[in-house]
């Protein structure tokens, strides 16, 4: 029996994924969690598995496909099922790979060259191939006239949109790649080699790079933002970590993950805190379950510690060291990704000791805490130097009011100062 490997879904911010690279290819055999393919979401790269043992049948989309979840990918099954793979493939127009008529017209005509092409045996009969005319003129013009009409040119509508994206004539492609059957890799390639050419050079928006900036305009456009700003004196907090820290055979801990455990202590007092909006009304999370902001290569992924009531602080020491890692080298999973509830971000290792950072919707707030530097401080009657560091909350108006961020960011400073008391 054939069976339908999907496109997983893509997260809870968008239904559609970028099919990446094929890991196998058609006639190939494979077990139960065989990596399939890669395919790239508004938060990362992932490796879609296989569900299913037998032998791939058929591909359905092509690498750079846009593909929204649910929508089958590949066919897999065995030897006695490819006579069906064959009349479903045939007979299924929703399916992804079916291609109108002049594509496939178009593709069949590639793979024949000039010279191996069938020649009537009727010498009057037309030639299928045409020699190329030659216009004199400019190099330049010689080229233009010399490459293939725009008719003649066929393109998936992967390869078109990456040619639009970069303002690339379809026809600079073809004259370059030598086809006129253009793939998403055709166009790429002739990007990549005309790249030193270009004084101005368009870089095509990844997968994850388009999302965010979908994601963080419409935060901008739909939520009431107001912000908040707090000085703490970390001078108890710095010596708290270096007491963690000076414990044999125990992992070291950051400032995020004493930070984290102060976040959740603030938030016994304030739970508005961590909630989120929807039209019927407040969603107020029993689980305090934040994010932290991780750059990785094209973008930014938020990685999620989950239940951080219920945890140490080494315990979210090792989540977060796990989640770096993953985030680092793109394994992080879509559930490693998911629920967050109120998220961290942390600008302490540049030199930026103060910054605004935009909601992560659906919550409700987002934190953004800046470099420690020391500040002269006159007490007792003495000047003294302390270190400080900043701290920024943005807040959704909707539910979360002036008085009661104030109150949040007031309990949160004490916390910190003082950070025993989050373990109480």
């Amino acid at each position: 029996m054939i069976k339908e490997i999907r496109m997983p879904a893509g997260g809870q911010t968008t239904d559609v994924s970028v099919v990446g690279t094929w890991l196998v290819k058609i006639g190939d055999k494979v077990e139960r969690g065989d990596a399939l393919l890669e395919i790239e979401t508004d938060k990362a790269t992932l490796t879609v598995e296989s569900y299913a043992k037998g032998i791939v049948l058929a591909l359905l989309v092509e690498e750079g496909d846009e593909t929204p979840a649910g929508e089958v990918i590949a066919l897999i099954g065995d030897e006695s099922d490819r006579e069906e793979a064959k009349v479903r493939l045939a007979g299924e127009d929703v399916l992804k790979n079916q291609k109108p008529e002049e594509e496939k017209k178009a593709i069949m005509e590639e793979t024949l060259t000039s010279e191996e092409e069938y020649q009537p045996i009727d010498k009057n009969a037309p030639r299928r191939t045409k020699p190329k005319a030659f216009v004199s003129g400019s190099e330049k013009d010689v080229l233009k006239q010399n490459a293939r009409k725009p008719g003649q040119i066929k393109a998936m509508p992967n390869a078109k949109v990456l040619a639009k994206e970069n303002h690339i004539l379809l026809e600079d492609v073809a004259e370059a790649s030598g086809k006129n059957v253009l793939k998403r890799q055709d166009v790429a390639a002739f990007l990549e080699n005309h790249i030193q050419e270009k004084e101005e050079t368009i870089i095509p928006f990844t997968n994850m790079r388009r999302v965010i900036a979908r994601r963080m305009l419409d935060s901008v456009q739909n939520i009431p933002v107001f912000t908040a700003a707090v000085e703490i004196d970390m001078t108890q907090c710095m010596a708290f970590r270096r007491l963690v820290n000076s414990a044999k055979d125990e992992r070291k801990v950051s400032y995020n993950d004493i930070l984290f455990k102060c976040m959740e202590a603030a938030i016994r007092a304030y739970p508005y805190v961590n909630t989120s909006y929807s039209d019927e009304g407040i969603l107020l999370h029993k689980d305090v379950n934040i994010g932290l902001a991780v750059s990785v290569e094209g973008g930014l992924v938020v990685p999620v510690v989950r239940r951080v009531q219920e945890k140490s602080i080494s315990e979210i020491a090792a989540y977060n060291r796990e989640n770096i890692g993953k985030a680092r080298d793109g394994s992080l999973s879509l559930e490693e990704m998911s629920g967050g509830t109120i998220t961290l971000s942390n600008l302490g290792m540049y030199p930026i000791t103060q910054f605004t950072a935009i909601i992560n919707p659906p919550e409700v707030c987002i934190l953004a805490v800046g470099a420690i530097e020391e500040k002269p401080v006159f007490a007792d009657g003495t000047w003294r130097a302390v270190p400080v560091m900043k701290l920024t909350g943005s807040f959704d108006h909707r539910i979360v009011d002036g008085a009661y961020a104030a109150g949040f960011l007031g309990e949160l400073k004490r916390i910190i100062e003082n950070p025993a008391l989050a373990l109480v």
